[in-house]
């Protein structure tokens, strides 16, 4: 369990990070501040926590005055702000991660799961089991655990993405570009479609351009992905090399 602190004095900016933690099941908000003067009191005296959700432009004692004081009350620290101008300022202090708000909740989620679910990169260049949280449409939006592994497919949907898993299929608030640039997606996954990016580990069978997968799904290749399809492919199809 990530044991948490929360400091911001715009209450409605706290009652957002609040119901973000509250929908996280793996994070535990061990207390919130709207006063950075009482936070530093108390948070000094207590003991260590996993991170810290620090706003930054506050009265009496800013947040980049107070992480000086309390970085090493936590593993991580995570500066929240409406000022993207802070962010060098932040990293001086030794911020893990800065959150411009207004900030959803798929990114609070990635930022997160990067920080302390995934794993560093091995000598071998192998990537270990890896998960992240996303809100389930169809589970009344509540924040589910998806496993890189277990994906068989992105699909574009409305405004909204599948996620095609070998257990189901996830709704999420999502576009493919939130695909893309939010998760860490590794060389198994390759864009077919301007509307699918799918699990090179899952496919069955391909048949010229049309891609089988595990789940039973198909998806022709889109004509301006063909090239980079072949080329994804090319090291990875067997041929005799015996005459015919």
């Amino acid at each position: 369990m990530i044991r948490s602190y929360a400091v911001d004095d715009q209450i409605k900016s706290l009652e957002v990070l609040e119901g973000y933690i509250a929908e996280t099941p793996e994070i535990q908000l061990i207390r919130s501040f709207t006063n950075s003067v009482t936070a530093l009191k108390e948070i000094s005296q207590s003991g260590k926590v996993d991170v810290i959700f620090l706003d930054i432009d506050m009265p009496n004692i800013s947040g980049i005055e107070l992480a000086s004081q309390i970085r090493n009350k936590c593993n991580k620290l995570i500066f929240t702000t409406s000022h993207s101008e802070y962010a060098i300022d932040a990293f001086e202090v030794l911020a893990d991660a800065f959150l411009l708000k207004p900030y959803s909740y798929s990114k609070f989620a990635f930022t997160i799961n990067r920080l302390f679910f995934e794993n560093p990169i091995m000598e071998t260049n192998t990537r270990k089991e890896e998960f992240f949280f996303v809100k389930n449409k169809e589970q009344d939006h509540v924040a589910v655990s998806v496993r890189y592994a277990d994906i068989v497919a992105f699909e574009s949907f409305h405004n909204y993405v599948k996620i095609h898993t070998t257990q189901k299929i996830i709704i999420a608030y999502l576009s493919l570009k939130d695909v893309k640039e939010q998760l860490q997606l590794d060389e198994k996954f390759i864009q077919i479609h301007r509307a699918f990016i799918i699990s090179t580990a899952h496919i069955s069978y391909i048949d010229g351009f049309k891609v089988n997968l595990s789940n039973g799904l198909g998806f022709c290749v889109g004509e301006s992905y063909k090239s980079e399809f072949k080329e994804s492919l090319t090291n990875k199809i067997v041929i005799s090399s015996r005459r015919k």
